[in-house]
């Protein structure tokens, strides 16, 4: 910091410092050009500057999290993007400009921004960051839609009971790693699925799960049946396809069995061989943000939460980071610092 010189103080305020940071007068975005194979299929455009209209807020994006469901073929997420939209993202934004009643100039919001660097809304799905969503990125993961996922999809939906085991996919991800370790908070024992040894130690040393399979180099029916021998009681589900059709095949789950779906992915039959199949959507427990916040902030700062970030910087970067999710090489949530 540089040094300052003293002056005197003659009792009169002093002027409030504009922010140094220049006005954007165009407005970065990524768009779908065809469905994402490469990082070729996503383009950077220079747009107009977003205006506003009464009701209404702009935001300068400071983080915007990849969720790789909804660019796949058949998402199941009503944003599911098709070729030449933006790309869907939800974000934390500073607010710039505002014609709303609530979300006044400076205040931090979490809001849909879509892949962009400033945003506009009416307030629809935008929140608030609380003060305990610190640091503002956690409003992206555990202390965000991923961890209000699995809190309520576990807890209410699913109704977690001590001593049950749940069995949980991409362990190492936000709405996976929150799952298993409320899972172990509320009494329960947890065992993550993983694709590499990293990941698999992530888990087990930091977020403290009883144990971790890492389906890339370990059979995975073998190691259920060591580490459940009694069947699964709760399968927190965040990969579908063969993972999923490679563990009803196997017979792993226990009488009265629960899969906790997250809600972003592609549909599964409501019941799969006597099993419960339940779909799990934050926005369905909007009206008990207040009830989850309470208690993960309390986790959090506690340190019994622990949270895994993967990050890029700049909205250049974000196009391969997308589809390095969609291939299931990230380890932790997908977020890039704009």
């Amino acid at each position: 910091m540089l040094p300052t010189a003293r002056r005197k103080n003659s009792g009169a305020p002093r002027k409030r410092r504009r922010s140094k940071v220049p006005p954007l007068t165009s407005n970065l975005q990524i768009r779908i050009k065809r469905p994402p194979a490469q990082p070729a299929d996503l383009e950077l455009i220079e747009a107009p500057r977003p205006t506003l209209t009464n009701g209404t807020f702009l935001a300068r994006a400071i983080w915007l999290a990849l969720d790789p469901f909804v660019c796949m073929p058949g998402g199941a997420s009503p944003a599911a993007a098709k070729p030449g939209d933006l790309v869907p993202a939800r974000g934390v934004g500073q607010v710039i400009d505002s014609r709303h009643e609530v979300f006044g100039v400076g205040s931090l919001v979490e809001l849909d921004c879509g892949l962009q660097q400033l945003c506009v809304s009416n307030g629809q799905h935008a929140r608030l960051l609380h003060p305990g969503q610190t640091p503002a990125s956690t409003a992206l993961g555990v202390l965000g839609v991923p961890g209000m996922t699995a809190y309520f999809g576990l807890l209410d939906a699913a109704r977690l009971r001590p001593g049950e085991t749940v069995l949980v996919s991409a362990a190492a991800n936000a709405a996976g790693a929150m799952a298993g370790q409320i899972a172990m908070l509320k009494g329960a024992r947890a065992i993550g699925i993983a694709g590499s040894r990293e990941k698999c130690d992530w888990v087990t040393r930091h977020a403290r799960l009883s144990a971790c399979i890492n389906h890339s180099a370990e059979n995975l029916s073998a190691r259920l049946k060591q580490l459940a021998p009694h069947g699964v009681d709760v399968y927190f589900d965040n990969v579908g396809g063969s993972l999923l059709e490679n563990i009803v095949a196997g017979g792993h789950f226990a009488p009265g069995a629960r899969i906790v779906q997250n809600n972003l992915q592609p549909a599964i039959p409501a019941a799969l061989h006597g099993v419960q199949v339940l779909r799990a959507s934050a926005r369905d427990y909007e009206h008990r943000r207040a009830e989850f916040l309470r208690e993960a902030i309390a986790w959090h700062g506690a340190g019994r939460i622990a949270a895994k970030d993967h990050v890029v910087e700049g909205l250049a970067n974000a196009p391969a980071h997308l589809l390095l999710a969609m291939q299931g090489g990230n380890f932790g949530r997908p977020l890039v610092r704009v």
